[in-house]
């Protein structure tokens, strides 16, 4: 499903006894189109507008100005609220989104609506489950709150998941978790991102994590977008790096280097070398270059 903001401008209303007024615009005039299918990281400072910029994704806020399309339609101009159920968010920390006794009830809580039979609803919750790679008769019994904070991200996931969203947003996934834990979600996010088609949209701070697993990169500052590229290309541009107080990622850092001594391609971007592939790089062509001398 494509996603497309049009001019699109955001302020909290201020109410005070006499009248309502406007503060500060959070967002202001954003253009922006998402293609069904894509890996987004968003990054950028606090207060920059990232958390009001998903919302708005959700339909949990209307654009003071301008318009959220999904897939060619306003939501809240149609009146069809029903239209944001295609967009999946999981926050933060998954506690705040886990509540009931078992995991299976969790995950089905979704689905009291929708009038399924309990074979029918079942079946969903398996499904959503296999989805999450969370083994149904080890898990279903469980109490969420007993789980590791990987499986809580899993089950939040699945309690989304289950509603079938053709868009997945993630507001910092990987907080709180350890290596393991990270890379697995990832490799859970890539899987469903490459194998049903859900396109993924996640806010980080980490750099190494947007190079290594976004294919698009939107940066955010005071409420504008000040980026929108490929993040290898993105995170080499000192200036950028400079206006986000940003390091560059020692990823990038020593594909430069190597693109300098000619063991890499200038403008092969599309692999990241470890630093310890690096130096067996750099030490092979000092071996080589000793050779011919």
């Amino acid at each position: 499903m494509q996603i497309r903001l049009d001019h699109v401008s955001f302020t909290y209303s201020r109410r005070s006894r006499k009248k309502v007024q406007q503060g500060p615009y959070v967002l202001k005039e954003l253009d922006l189109t998402i293609e069904s299918g894509e890996m987004m990281a968003i990054a950028g400072k606090s207060g920059s507008g990232k958390s009001t910029f998903l919302q708005l994704l959700k339909g949990f806020l209307a654009p003071t100005e301008g318009s959220v399309l999904l897939a060619g339609i306003n939501p809240h101009q149609a009146r069809r609220p029903e239209l944001f159920d295609k967009v999946g968010f999981i926050f933060q920390y998954p506690e705040h989104q886990l509540f009931s006794t078992t995991v299976f009830d969790d995950i089905a809580f979704g689905l009291q609506s929708a009038g399924l039979t309990d074979a029918e609803k079942e079946a969903k919750v398996r499904q959503a489950m296999a989805a999450v790679q969370l083994d149904y008769e080890t898990f279903k019994d469980c109490s969420p709150f007993e789980l590791s904070g990987g499986e809580k991200r899993r089950v939040a996931i699945a309690g989304v998941v289950v509603l079938e969203p053709e868009v997945l947003i993630l507001d910092e996934p990987t907080a709180g978790l350890d290596l393991q834990s990270r890379t697995a979600l990832f490799d859970l996010l890539h899987g469903m991102n490459r194998e049903q088609g859900i396109t993924v949209m996640w806010v980080s701070h980490q750099l190494e994590e947007i190079l290594a697993h976004a294919t698009r990169l939107i940066a955010l500052k005071e409420g504008r977008f000040l980026a929108d590229g490929h993040p290898h290309i993105l995170l080499s541009d000192p200036v950028l790096l400079e206006a986000f107080g940003w390091e560059e990622p020692p990823a990038l850092a020593i594909t430069r280097l190597l693109q300098e001594l000619g063991v890499v391609e200038k403008g092969e971007q599309s692999r990241l070398w470890t630093p310890q592939e690096a130096s067996e790089a750099i030490i092979g062509l000092l071996d080589r270059q000793r050779i011919t001398v």
